[in-house]
C-alpha cells in the first residue's frame, strides 16, 4: 500500500499551490452555496498541513475582518457556553419541515439534524430558491429577526471533518498517512477523499437495495442513513455538474478546456487543478479508496467491477457511481464549499501552534454571499452557532461574508477556475471566455 502513495508524492512534489494565510503550500478552498453568482462578492479560505490529535478550536473564513465579538467567544476561544443563554443549551426544537424548506429539497437533512439533542433551528429560519440561483436562507415572512437572535445550531458531530476521516476504522490508516507524508494539497485529498468513500458506499448500498426489488425512495435513503452518518447531507451536495447550478472547470470535458481556456489567464491554473485531482483519482483508486469499495460490493454480492471501470464513463449504465465521478464531485464540493477551521496542534517540543483544516458545515453553506453579511457565525467545542448581525426584514435573504472583497489575492479568473463563479458577474463566464474578455484574457 505504501508504493502508490510514495509515486504520488514524487511525482507531484512539484505541484505547489500557495495558501496565503500561512505560507503553505495546499488547495485554497472556499465556500458558496453552489451558484455562480453571489450578492456582491466573493470567498475563500485556505488549509494548511496541521499535526494529528489537533485541539479543535474554531471555524472562520481565512481572510474574513472578523469583529470583535467574532474573534473572541464567537470562535470557540473559550469553553461551551453557559446552557442559561437557550441559543447555547439544549431547546426543545419544534420547527415543522415543510415551514423550513417549503420545497422540500432539504427536507432530509432538516429531519436528520432534529435527531441530534444540540440542534436547534428558528421557526423565522427557511430555504428558499434564491435569485442569485440554487437555494439561500432566509428570513420568514411572518416575523423578522432582531439583532444576536439564534438562526440555527449545528451540533459538531453532524460536520464533515478531518477527523471523520483518520479515525475511519477502514480508511482511517491510510487518510493519516497521506497527512503524515505530507501529499501535496493533503487537506483537499483527505476531506474529499473521505466524502467520496461516504459517497461511493452509499451508492453500493442503494444499488443492493434496489437489487432486492425496493424502489420506494424514502425506504432506499432510511436504509443507506443507517450506514452513511452524513448520508442526509451528502444528498443535499452538487455531485455533478449543473447540479444546483454547480459549474466547475473539473467537470469540464478535455475539449471545453482546450477550446474555452487555451491561453487564458485561467489556463494554467485550471491545468495545475485538473491534474492534481486526476492523480488523487488514481492514487485512491489503488491506495485507499477502491480497495474498499470493490471489497464492499462482494461482501453485498453484487457485481465486481474491474480496476478500469471505476474510471471509465462507459462503464456501467447510469445506475452506478464510478470512483472518477465520485472523487471528481468531492473535490468540486470541497473546494467550493468547505470552510476553514482553526485548530490548536500540539508540537513536538512542547508548544502549541494555530493552524488551519477543512470542514463541511450542514446548513451553514446553504447561505449567499455578501460583503455586507446580515448573520455572523460563532463556533464553540460543541456546535456552531448562525445569529442576526443587524435587525432582519420578514423575507429578508440571509447572507454571510465569506471574505473581504477587497482582498486582492486571488484575481477573478481563479475564483472561477477554485469555485466555479466570478463574484458579481452577470454575464456567462462561457459567453466571456469565447468572446476572449479581458477579465480572462488580458
Amino acid at each position: 500500500t505504501m508504493r502508490p502513495l510514495l509515486l504520488f508524492i514524487a511525482i507531484h512534489s512539484v505541484i505547489l499551490v500557495h495558501s496565503r494565510s500561512l505560507g503553505t503550500v495546499a488547495f485554497t478552498t472556499t465556500h458558496h452555496s453552489s451558484v455562480h453568482q453571489h450578492a456582491d462578492g466573493n470567498g475563500s479560505s485556505q488549509t494548511s498541513p496541521c499535526r494529528l490529535h489537533a485541539k479543535r478550536k474554531s471555524f472562520k473564513k481565512q481572510g474574513v475582518q472578523s469583529s470583535p465579538k467574532s474573534l473572541g467567544k464567537g470562535f470557540g476561544l473559550t469553553p461551551s457556553a453557559d446552557l442559561e443563554d437557550p441559543s447555547k443549551g439544549s431547546i426543545k426544537n419544534n420547527i415543522e419541515i415543510n415551514d423550513v424548506d417549503t420545497s422540500g429539497f432539504h427536507a432530509g437533512l432538516l429531519s436528520w439534524l432534529k435527531q441530534y439533542p444540540l440542534t436547534y433551528i428558528s421557526p423565522k429560519f427557511s430555504i428558499n430558491p434564491s435569485e442569485l440561483g440554487g437555494y439561500g436562507g432566509f428570513c420568514s415572512l411572518k416575523s423578522g429577526m432582531q439583532k444576536d437572535e439564534l438562526i440555527f445550531r449545528v451540533p459538531r458531530e453532524c460536520c464533515v471533518t478531518f477527523d471523520d476521516a483518520f479515525n475511519d476504522p477502514v480508511c482511517g490508516e491510510a487518510f493519516r498517512m497521506i497527512q503524515q507524508k505530507r501529499v501535496p494539497s493533503w487537506g483537499m485529498l483527505v476531506i474529499a477523499g473521505w466524502v467520496a468513500k461516504e459517497y461511493l458506499l452509499a451508492n453500493v448500498y442503494s444499488e443492493k437495495i434496489r437489487s432486492a426489488g425496493i424502489k420506494n425512495a424514502e425506504q432506499i435513503d432510511t436504509t443507506v442513513a443507517s450506514k452513511i452518518k452524513h448520508w442526509p447531507y451528502y444528498k443535499t451536495l452538487p455531485w455533478k455538474r449543473g447540479s444546483l447550478n454547480q459549474d466547475h472547470i473539473l467537470f469540464w470535458s478535455d475539449e471545453e478546456v482546450e477550446r474555452l481556456l487555451k491561453g487564458s489567464l485561467a489556463s494554467t491554473d485550471a491545468q495545475l487543478i485538473r491534474s492534481t485531482v486526476k492523480n488523487a483519482v488514481q492514487l485512491l483508486k489503488d491506495f485507499a479508496v477502491g480497495p474498499l469499495v470493490r471489497e464492499e460490493r462482494e461482501n453485498q454480492g453484487l457485481p465486481i467491477l474491474d480496476n478500469d471501470d471505476y474510471d471509465d464513463d462507459n462503464a456501467n449504465d447510469g445506475t452506478l457511481v464510478d470512483l472518477k465521478e465520485a472523487v471528481t464531485g468531492a473535490f468540486v464540493i470541497a473546494l467550493s464549499r468547505s470552510f476553514a477551521e482553526e485548530v490548536e496542534c500540539d508540537n513536538e517540543d512542547g508548544t502549541t501552534t494555530i493552524e488551519v483544516e477543512n470542514a463541511l458545515l450542514p446548513l451553514l453553506d446553504v447561505l449567499q454571499h455578501s460583503n455586507n453579511p446580515n448573520t455572523i457565525l460563532e463556533s464553540y467545542p460543541d456546535y456552531i452557532l448562525l445569529k442576526a448581525r443587524r435587525d432582519i426584514k420578514p423575507g429578508e435573504e440571509l447572507f454571510h461574508q465569506y471574505q473581504d472583497e477587497n482582498d486582492q489575492v486571488i484575481p477573478p479568473y481563479k475564483f472561477f477556475t477554485r469555485y466555479g463563479f466570478v463574484p458579481g458577474l452577470n454575464e456567462s463566464v462561457e459567453d466571456m471566455l469565447e468572446k476572449k474578455d479581458p477579465l480572462f484574457f488580458g
